[in-house]
């Protein structure tokens, strides 16, 4: 791509940014989607709501959400038409008080008064469509603060909202949550219909511990954090993510919660009654096997806390950190470490002389957490990239920048990713290129985990100590191993 057409992407991005003010009021206030707000209190909400409520225009053919990205926003239709594709066994969006979901692989077009994009930005996954805009179109963008502010508000949105989540993605999360592997599809169904969708802020008490355990939790976005008392202190025992549950337990046997779940931050779930759990499949010996293996691996954990309070030390410091949401996190030995340096050489190599890391950051114990991407499972940087530069693979690890169809897709500079990363693991810097106003063109330079490179990442394969190590956060067991 060249300059020109590099620096006319990045003029139109700052241009749409001017143009995004909020949403004046009195052109919010006839929008069908807002009708289900009581009349009263409805110009109270929309004016409290309208600096997340956003009047974009787009022009026929351009890209509203391309397939893959993370987005923080819902989309409604105003004017015009989008079309989205869907692959075959998708369900076809319904609009706001619109009929049945239909599985297809066609063409879908949603014209005024569809709403679309709202599960994804909520429970934060990645889009599974391209949607572009049919001829000229006027979109609301509604940013997850404002969207929550709504659901809130209005019941019969959130119910609105609520069903259509069921119908089109419920039983897929059920599929993520090992503990319903054994569950034949009717008993899946069945607990479909019965489950409760709930929403909690963060630092909300989800249960408490010593409480009569009534529920089985399935977490759909966010993250909980799972922790027992011991004296004055409150012990971290684990974490929950998407797809993990909560309560294996005391569906096979009434209990009290042997420990208290609390959300780290917004935190979606899905809230079934022990009743139906246990009515959904009797006798299935899977099932059960699934429930039990689950409670007894919780209680081991919450036993060896209490055992040695010191062993929750480094889960408290994941979750203090953020580092639970690392799929790949960069760890350096201090104790083994001699700053010889060839990490970062070795990095340096592998990307064309600029490393995609520092050797310096946080230090926990005799451990130090590199600056380097922590390849995130909810990357938020790669939310609102005005050309789909950063980007992750469906189905891969790696977060990369301009790393796919980098001819229609440049980094154009913009810094959003950079900004948004919570841990300053994104940095700009300056290829060695002019703009045509003799100004440096600036980009964004971030770990990809050196991708495609056989040996894996060369951090790590060329420190000559074996000091420098990868790990998920997700993998519990490894991590207590190396940091406890």
């Amino acid at each position: 791509m060249s300059p020109d057409s590099r620096d006319e992407l990045k003029a139109r991005h700052e241009q749409r940014l001017r143009l995004m003010v909020p949403a004046p009021l009195e052109e919010l206030l006839p929008l069908s989607l807002f009708q289900g707000l009581p009349e009263k209190v409805r110009p109270k909400v929309l004016d409290k709501a309208r600096r997340n409520l956003h009047f974009v225009d787009y022009a026929p053919g351009e890209l509203v959400l391309r397939a893959g990205a993370y987005s923080d926003t819902a989309y409604f239709v105003v004017g015009g038409e989008v079309e989205i594709v869907l692959s075959e066994g998708e369900r076809r969006p319904t609009g706001f008080g619109g009929g049945p979901a239909e599985e297809t692989n066609e063409l879908v077009v949603l014209g005024p008064g569809e709403l679309f994009g709202e599960l994804s930005a909520l429970t934060r996954y990645p889009a599974s469509a391209d949607v572009r805009a049919r001829g000229a179109v006027k979109l609301l963008h509604i940013k997850v603060p404002g969207l929550r502010m709504l659901l809130a508000a209005s019941k019969e949105l959130k119910k609105f909202l609520d069903e259509r989540y069921r119908k089109r993605a419920l039983k897929a999360l059920f599929g993520k949550a090992p503990v319903f592997a054994g569950l034949p599809d009717a008993a899946l169904e069945a607990l479909k219909d019965k489950a409760e969708l709930c929403s909690f802020a963060p630092g909300a008490v989800i249960e408490e511990e010593g409480a009569p355990a009534t529920h089985l939790y399935v977490v759909r976005g966010g993250y909980v954090k799972v922790s027992v008392r011991a004296g004055t202190s409150d012990l971290a025992v684990t974490y929950l993510r998407t797809g993990d549950c909560a309560g294996e337990g005391a569906v096979l046997e009434d209990a009290a919660w042997p420990f208290r779940l609390q959300a780290l931050e917004h935190v979606e779930a899905v809230r079934l009654k022990l009743k139906d759990v246990r009515a959904a499949a009797p006798g299935a010996a899977a099932f059960e096997d699934a429930l039990w293996q689950g409670a007894i691996e919780r209680l081991k954990a919450r036993g060896a806390v209490l055992d040695d309070p010191l062993a929750a030390e480094h889960v408290q410091m994941a979750m203090d950190t953020g580092l639970i949401h690392g799929e790949s996190v960069l760890l350096v030995d201090l104790a083994a470490c001699t700053s010889c340096d060839e990490c970062v050489r070795g990095c340096a190599s592998t990307h064309g002389g600029v490393p995609r890391f520092l050797r310096e950051g946080t230090t926990y114990r005799h451990w130090l957490i590199a600056t380097a991407c922590y390849q995130c499972t909810d990357p938020v940087c790669m939310i609102d990239c005005p050309t789909g530069a950063i980007s992750r693979q469906l189905g891969t690890l790696e977060v990369t920048i301009n790393a796919v169809d980098h001819a229609t897709r440049p980094c154009i500079g913009c810094g959003n990713c950079a900004k948004r990363c919570p841990w300053g693991n994104i940095t700009m810097h300056e290829p060695g290129t002019l703009r045509p106003d003799g100004k440096p063109v600036e980009v964004a330079t971030k770990c990809d985990l050196c991708v495609g490179r056989a040996e894996g990442p060369a951090c790590v394969q060329m420190c000559p100590h074996g000091c420098a190590t990868r790990v998920s956060f997700k993998d519990l067991g490894r991590v207590a191993a190396l940091l406890g």
